[in-house]
C-alpha cells in the first residue's frame, strides 16, 4: 500500500491533491513497496490455508498476515496523504473507489450464494452491502444471510478511513505518535484477552494505528534488529507454548507482528523476477480475501488436492471480478466527468 496497487486496501489509494500537501511528508521506499506486496500476497494465501485447514497452528501466521495488511494500509495512507487531509474529499474518494469495487464483489458473491441455495433475501444482506458486516460480528448477532463471511475486514477498513484524518493529526507529534502506539499496543493486548469478538479484531485495529504512526516519522533503525526481535519473540512464543505456558501469547504475537511489519518497511529483499511476479497479485487481494471462503471446493476427497483446485478457482474468479469492477469504476468515472 507505495505504488498505486499496494495492499488489501491500497489499490484504492490515490495520490493526494497538491492542495493537501504538507511541508514534510515521508515517502515509502521502493523496497518497502515490494516487501509489503510480496508479504501480503503470501499472507492472503496463508489466510486461505488457515480457513481450509482450520484448527491448526496456521492461525498464528494468519494473525501475522492480518496485522501486515492493516499496518501497511496505515503506513502507505500516511505517506500518500500526509496530515493535512481534506476530510470531505478524502472520504468521498475512498467511497467512490472502494465502494464500487466492494459492491461488484458482493454482486458476484450473491450469485454464488443463490447457486448454493442459501438465503440472500434478508435484511442482513442489506447490512452486508452497506459494508457493515462487522457490526453483526462484534454485536454477536447471528447472521441470517448467505453473505457475511470475511466481510468484517471491510467494515474495519471503513472505520479506519473515517478515523484517519484524526489519527494523522495526532501523528504529527513524535510524542503523540509514541504515546498512541504504546497505548494501542497495551489496549490491543488487553482487549484481545478480555473482549473476545473473534478474527483478531483488536490486533488488526492496532495494525492500522501503528502503521499511521510509523508512516508519519519512519524512525530509522537497522532492518536486522527488527528481524532479530521478531525471531526471538516468535521463538519465545513457541518455547513457552511447548511448556504449556500461554499467558503471554497475545503480547508476544502482537510484538512479533509489529517487528515483522517494521522489518518489511526497512529490509532490502532481492529483486528477483519471481518476487516481482508475486507482487503483481496484490491488485487482487481484496477480491481473494472476500471471495475465498465461498469458493472452497471438495471435489476429490483429497484435502491437499482440493485446496489447490480451490485456490486456482478463487484466483481466477478474483481476477475476473477485479476486471469487472475496473470496468464499472471507469464507466462511473466517465459519466461523472461528462456531467461535470
Amino acid at each position: 500500500m507505495g505504488n498505486s496497487q499496494h495492499a488489501i486496501s491500497h489499490d484504492q489509494v490515490t495520490t493526494a491533491p497538491a492542495a493537501q500537501a504538507t511541508a514534510v511528508r515521508p515517502t515509502a521506499s521502493g523496497n518497502a513497496s515490494l516487501n509489503y506486496s510480496v508479504a501480503k500476497v503470501i499472507s492472503i494465501f496463508t489466510v486461505a490455508a488457515g480457513h481450509w485447514f482450520s484448527g491448526t497452528i496456521l492461525w498464528i501466521p494468519v494473525t501475522f498476515g492480518l496485522f501486515i495488511f492493516a499496518f501497511s494500509s496505515g503506513y502507505f495512507t500516511r505517506t500518500l496523504y500526509g496530515d493535512a487531509v481534506n476530510r470531505r474529499h478524502f472520504w468521498r474518494k475512498k467511497l467512490e473507489r472502494l465502494g464500487l469495487r466492494y459492491w461488484v464483489i458482493l454482486a458476484f458473491l450473491s450469485v454464488v450464494v443463490v447457486l448454493k441455495g442459501k438465503t440472500i433475501l434478508h435484511a442482513h444482506t442489506l447490512v452486508h452491502f452497506a459494508g457493515l458486516s462487522g457490526i453483526l460480528n462484534w454485536a454477536a448477532v447471528s447472521n441470517r444471510s448467505g453473505l457475511g463471511a470475511g466481510l468484517w475486514f471491510f467494515t474495519l477498513l471503513l472505520i479506519f478511513y473515517i478515523a484517519y484524518p484524526g489519527l494523522a493529526q495526532v501523528a504529527r507529534s513524535k510524542w503523540g505518535a509514541a504515546v498512541v502506539t504504546c497505548a494501542g499496543f497495551a489496549g490491543a493486548a488487553y482487549l484481545e484477552e478480555h473482549v473476545k469478538v473473534g478474527h483478531e479484531l483488536w490486533l488488526t485495529s492496532f495494525g492500522f494505528v501503528a502503521g499511521v504512526m510509523y508512516g508519519a516519522h519512519q524512525v530509522r533503525f537497522k532492518a536486522g534488529w527488527a528481524l532479530t526481535a521478531a525471531v526471538l519473540s516468535c521463538a519465545v512464543l513457541f518455547g513457552l507454548n511447548l511448556t504449556g505456558y500461554t499467558a503471554l501469547n497475545t503480547v508476544l504475537i502482537i510484538a512479533t507482528s509489529l517487528m515483522i511489519a517494521l522489518w518489511l518497511a526497512r529490509a532490502a529483499l532481492p529483486q528477483w523476477t519471481v518476487l516481482q511476479a508475486v507482487a503483481k497479485l496484490e491488485r487482487y487481494l481484496l477480491e481473494i480475501f472476500l471471495i475465498h471462503t465461498y469458493l472452497f471446493l471438495h471435489l476429490t476427497g483429497n484435502s491437499g488436492l482440493d485446496f489447490i483446485v480451490s485456490l486456482a478457482v478463487i484466483l481466477a474468479a478474483s481476477v475476473a471480478v477485479n476486471l469487472a469492477a475496473g470496468r464499472v469504476s471507469s464507466f462511473a468515472l466517465d459519466r461523472k466527468i461528462r456531467r461535470s
